[in-house]
């Protein structure tokens, strides 16, 4: 009987398979195509120093134009399963030692139990946790004999803490906070306009009332031009204080969260990093200034960058990142430029430009 190949052979073989038929053998191709930075991904993952994750998998079969799930197939043995049982670990915590987790007394275990249940009721992981039974009565405390040493963990609670009539703890099965005011929906934010906020003082750090800003599922391209098409999808909502949204001293209802995607403009705002966008276009190059850090839509590809203005008027994208070199925003090569606005936040405050000293 041949050994099953693991999940991780057979999508390494795979893609092996679909470069030679799709790109001709050529990994540069299929960089190209799979809108990877560097070949050497490419090779990485056909020789099984990378390994090749779900969203990766599902990204090459939509590329090359594979059938569904074609990178999870053996095509060589059809039918067999694909994962050995060496792949999957027996114990799912390598960094904790069965043996000792094993050797805890009984009371060292209901403890841990307690704050794994607690642990399962925080991160929402939907695990079931079966609620402890009813205390069958006070546990008689061990008769105590001179000369004898005393566990503290066996000596009886005789002051519990738990009060007659409340819910249920968490770590016995209970609801946490969070879960009962989702269910309840009686979650409430305060109305009280401007608390703890001086005029002309910023924002406060004590202002109670939040505004729900729109979190969009856009990806600035903080990298190599391209990197994310320009896809404006609400996704969700994340709220911020009033008094640092009325801060920036425009209209609210235009601001939106944003992310970055690439290292270009470090240190001032970092990959995958959080960004307060503003909706404004600028069609005067006369009103660019060169310490605003602007969201750009190059050609249907949204990026984020400064903008220097050269005295023959051409408009240069500038990277706050030195290993970046400048290049020109023109309209001659077919792609449509247009800035459709600017970070005020990123978490940097951006509102009064980018210090000189990194331009």
């Amino acid at each position: 009987m041949t050994d099953m190949k693991s999940i991780k052979e057979i999508r390494r073989a795979n893609f092996a398979r679909a470069i030679e038929e799709k790109c001709s053998g050529n990994q540069t191709d299929a960089a190209a195509r799979l809108e990877y930075s560097t070949p050497s991904l490419v090779s990485r993952y056909a020789t099984g120093k990378k390994d090749i994750g779900d969203r990766a998998a599902r990204k090459m079969e939509e590329v090359f134009e594979l059938p569904a799930n074609w990178m999870d197939t053996d095509h060589e043995n059809p039918g067999e399963v694909v994962v050995r049982r060496s792949d999957v670990p027996s114990w799912p915590f390598p960094s904790i030692s069965e043996s000792d987790i094993r050797a805890l007394p009984p009371t060292k275990l209901t403890a841990l139990e307690g704050a794994m249940a607690l642990a399962i009721a925080q991160l929402n992981l939907g695990i079931s946790v079966t609620p402890s039974g009813p205390p069958s009565g006070p546990k008689a405390p061990p008769a105590h004999k001179p000369g004898r040493l005393i566990d503290f963990d066996e000596v009886p609670d005789e002051f519990s803490f738990r009060i007659p009539g409340l819910d249920v703890a968490p770590w016995d099965g209970g609801k946490t906070t969070k879960q009962m005011e989702r269910e309840a929906h009686n979650l409430r934010l305060s109305r009280i306009a401007n608390v703890g906020h001086v005029p002309r003082a910023g924002y406060s750090a004590n202002d109670q009332e939040f505004l729900a800003v729109p979190e969009l599922d856009v990806r600035l391209a903080a990298g190599k031009l391209g990197i994310e098409n320009y896809h404006e999808t609400a996704i969700g909502q994340i709220l911020l204080r009033r008094s640092f949204l009325e801060s920036f001293r425009l209209p609210i209802e235009r601001m939106k969260i944003v992310y970055a995607d690439g290292d270009s403009m470090e240190p001032v705002i970092r990959n995958e990093g959080p960004m307060l966008f503003y909706e404004e276009k600028v069609t005067d190059p006369r009103l660019i200034d060169a310490r605003t850090v602007y969201a750009i839509n190059y050609g249907g590809k949204m990026i984020v960058k400064c903008i220097r203005r050269e005295r023959d008027g051409t408009l240069l994208a500038k990277s706050l990142n030195p290993a970046y070199e400048p290049f020109p925003l023109e309209k001659d090569d077919g792609r449509d430029v247009c800035i459709v606005g600017r970070i005020l936040w990123s978490p940097y405050d951006l509102r009064n430009g980018v210090d000189e000293r990194l331009l």
